[in-house]
């Protein structure tokens, strides 16, 4: 996902090398234009899978998983 590494380059912040620090454009501050582009590459991804719900937990999943649901065709209640 040639879009996500370039934006970790550029506006990333290595804490240590343990930790790597998103808040500005994941979770705090999400770039819906990124989090499009992740959901798309998701979709695309596990397209024909028989993916049947997308799920995720509170985290920096959860910005692009109603992205990648409204590309897979998917029953009604399927974004858990």
């Amino acid at each position: 996902m040639k879009i996500l590494e370039d934006m970790i380059l550029e506006r990333g912040i290595a804490v240590n090398e343990d930790i790597l620090k998103v808040d500005s454009f994941v979770n705090h501050q999400v770039d819906p234009e990124l989090m499009k582009n992740i959901g798309d590459e998701f979709a695309e991804h596990f397209k024909g899978q028989g993916i049947t719900k997308v799920a995720t937990i509170e985290s920096s999943g959860i910005a692009p998983a109603p992205v990648s649901y409204t590309h897979l065709t998917l029953p009604t209640n399927s974004l858990v």
